[in-house]
């Protein structure tokens, strides 16, 4: 967790401030690109990065940030609950082996101790938005609804997951982001919506947790990749959602709805192209709307199931 006297104004941090953040924090930084890990003067990110206490003992921080010299971090502290939202980029993180990576408008839930360590790295250049908080033992601010929570979070089965917030949500983040707010009022709205996310989570975890009936979590995962197949879907996070091991997600997709689980996706993604370029989008948009990095990519994967090309679609309009 990084602190900021001032939220509006960008300053750089340097490797010194880590060391302090990680004897406070309990987080430990490395710096594989320097030979010295005490080279205090190194800049490693640029931007604004904030933390909180908010009234309900929850510890908020958000940071907005452009890395400059990669680093990578090591939870070494205990939390029996953890949220990270990412508003924008993208972070991988690292727990007992397993690896979750979470895009733009997704958020990452779990719990924190000796026994599950999290570990991130995080690439120079990269641009960063991110909203994460945490709740520690000993903290006796916290409130009853807050102790209701932390139990309900104690009884799942699985605490570790990657799921979408709502869209409403992520736009009541941006807004209490905004300047002009009193600290009163920005401070209120930041609890409201902690707790959003709370109730989120939870109802997320206890729809497709283990007990849940199969079919449905299976359901769930076909869903989001017919509503969002421009996403960058991966088989972790997939498999996470349908509280399920990957492979057994493979075959049971298959078994279920009679194809590959990456071959629905990319079928999703060339029925949402199609609509694109009958609305006169270009190629190159449309590629780029429906998740493909590379239009060439994305017109031989066109051309293969509908028989002709994308230009060809356009020119029927």
């Amino acid at each position: 967790m990084l602190q900021s006297k001032n939220r509006s104004a960008k300053r750089i941090y340097f490797v010194e401030d880590f060391h302090g953040f990680g004897e406070r924090y309990g987080i430990e930084y490395r710096f594989p690109q320097l030979q010295d890990a005490r080279a205090s003067a190194s800049p490693v990110l640029h931007g604004d990065v904030e933390e909180m206490m908010l009234s309900s003992g929850i510890a908020l921080t958000h940071s907005d940030v452009r890395v400059l010299q990669p680093y990578e971090t090591t939870s070494r502290h205990n939390s029996p609950l953890y949220m990270l939202v990412v508003l924008d980029g993208c972070v991988t993180l690292s727990l007992n082996g397993h690896e979750y990576r979470v895009g733009a408008g997704m958020a990452f839930s779990s719990r924190l101790s000796e026994e599950q360590v999290m570990s991130a790295h995080h690439d120079a250049d990269s641009i960063l938005k991110t909203l994460s908080f945490g709740v520690y033992p000993g903290e006796s601010r916290r409130e009853c609804l807050l102790e209701s929570v932390l139990l309900e979070w104690q009884n799942l089965s699985a605490p570790t997951f990657v799921w979408h917030v709502p869209g409403f949500v992520l736009t009541g983040i941006q807004h209490a982001q905004q300047d002009g707010l009193s600290a009163v009022s920005r401070k209120l709205l930041l609890e409201g919506l902690m707790y959003q996310l709370l109730g989120h989570g939870l109802n997320q975890r206890m729809q497709n947790g283990p007990n849940r009936p199969e079919h449905t979590r299976l359901e769930r995962v076909r869903s989001l990749l017919e509503q969002a197949p421009e996403q960058n879907h991966t088989l972790t996070q997939l498999a996470a959602l349908a509280a399920m091991s990957q492979s057994s997600l493979r075959s049971k997709f298959r078994q279920r709805y009679g194809c590959a689980l990456f071959d629905y996706l990319r079928d999703c993604r060339l029925a949402l192209a199609r609509r694109y370029l009958l609305e006169g989008f270009s190629v190159q948009q449309t590629a780029w709307m429906c998740g493909y990095q590379h239009a060439t990519n994305f017109s031989t994967a066109f051309r293969r199931h509908y028989g002709i090309s994308p230009g060809d679609v356009r020119k029927t309009r």
